[in-house]
């Protein structure tokens, strides 16, 4: 009876220790499990060099998995297809504007910087106001918020292209009259593709537009409140200025 009795006992602790090992695994797998994530391959945010993927956006999307406890897998995509995918599931972070796309599907768990947004035309085409973009063929990235009709008072011709490299090579053509972008990213396409500043007009300010890391909400809250706590230590600790350093506009 005493045996018994002990045994007896016993049986719930062995079933609160069994109950509690997949908690423990998935705990222990957490740390090891990968991020999905894909990065606009533009300018220098996202780029091929030798044929490997580099820049800004993707090394400090690298940098915040593993300092999650995540292995990153990181993609370059066009604009348009990377917020389809976090939309769809198929990404887990991303790097990019605000979109209402993607409002619903990740959340945005901190700005990394904000980008001066112009136009840039022909210098035979001077700019001086925004009125004098109003009828003009202007050239875009596909996805972007002015490709999807928000640009206020700007009444443009939108011309969508796959990154402001190709934008630039139409407006050497004579296909558009303008290029709009972030003032970086433009001068690093228009360098790219070998555009003579002589060419050049003064580009025109236009607005900004906040970059911010959007987290797929199909992630534990656990794991998004890691990526946004890294996320903020990188910007006390300098982590982000280094990485931007990295890659001057």
């Amino acid at each position: 009876m005493v045996h018994g009795s002990a045994h007896f006992h016993l049986f719930p602790v062995l079933l609160l220790a069994v109950l509690s090992l997949p908690v423990l695994s998935y705990q222990a797998r957490a740390e090891g499990e990968t991020l999905r994530i894909a990065t606009i391959e533009l300018g220098t945010g996202g780029r091929f060099e030798d044929g490997r993927p580099t820049g800004f956006c993707y090394d400090l999307g690298n940098a915040l998995a593993r300092e999650a406890g995540f292995e990153p897998v990181n993609r370059l995509v066009p604009l348009a297809r990377g917020v389809e995918e976090v939309v769809l599931g198929l990404a887990d972070m991303i790097i990019v504007a605000p979109d209402e796309r993607i409002d619903e599907a990740a959340e945005n768990i901190g700005l990394v910087e904000t980008l001066t947004i112009v136009a840039w035309g022909r210098v035979e085409t001077p700019l001086r106001s925004k009125r004098d973009l109003a009828g003009k063929t202007v050239a875009l990235v596909r996805g972007s918020r002015l490709d999807r009709g928000r640009g206020g008072e700007l009444r443009i011709v939108r011309f969508p292209c796959r990154n402001h490299e190709l934008g630039f090579k139409m407006l050497m053509a004579g296909r558009v009259d303008a290029v709009i972008g972030p003032i970086g990213g433009l001068a690093f396409a228009a360098e790219k593709v070998g555009v003579r500043s002589r060419f050049l007009g003064e580009p025109l300010v236009i607005g900004e537009a906040p970059v911010h890391v959007y987290v797929s909400k199909r992630l534990p809250r656990d794991a998004r409140n890691r990526l946004r706590r890294v996320l903020k230590r990188f910007h006390g600790d300098g982590t982000v200025t280094r990485l931007r350093n990295r890659y001057p506009l």
